[in-house]
């Protein structure tokens, strides 16, 4: 049976969790205040959120949303897996939007420390499910490496 579940995620970065989503190619929408979801029986069973991800994005019945809980400070995620994991795979939440999640965190944290250390140069390297981000600043000579997996 069709409905929407909604998990506790890790992501706290809004900016980040939307390019993310954009680099995924899912046109998230972005509200100031929550708007309902539409569910598979176009009904939001009570559910709403900031950061929408419209059903016929993917070919689906259901939206995805990301909403923010301000106890948890983190995004929870709502969909229908029903929907979802035919069109995304089983995987997408936990394994890639993570990964993509995680590159987008270290490309901010990189600006940010562009304004300390000077420029700097990012390198990307792959291997398997492990994605490498090293980061090398002109002006510094210590070398700083930051991993996702």
């Amino acid at each position: 049976m069709s409905h929407f579940t909604q998990l506790k995620t890790k992501l706290t970065n809004r900016d980040c969790l939307v390019q993310a989503l954009e680099d995924l190619k899912l046109q998230p929408h972005v509200f100031e205040q929550p708007q309902p979801l539409a569910g598979y029986y176009m009904d939001s069973q009570g559910y709403n959120a900031e950061i929408i991800i419209f059903g016929r994005t993917i070919k689906a019945r259901a939206d995805i949303g990301f909403r923010w809980n301000q106890t948890s400070g983190v995004y929870d995620l709502i969909h229908d897996e029903y929907e979802t994991s035919p069109r995304l795979g089983e995987d997408f939440f936990s394994h890639k939007l993570m990964q993509t999640y995680g590159r987008r965190m270290v490309l901010a944290k990189a600006e940010e420390l562009r304004e300390k250390f000077g420029e700097c140069t990012i390198t990307e390297t792959t291997e398997g499910q492990v994605q490498t981000l090293r980061l090398t600043f002109a002006g510094h000579q210590e070398v700083k490496q930051y991993a996702r997996r």
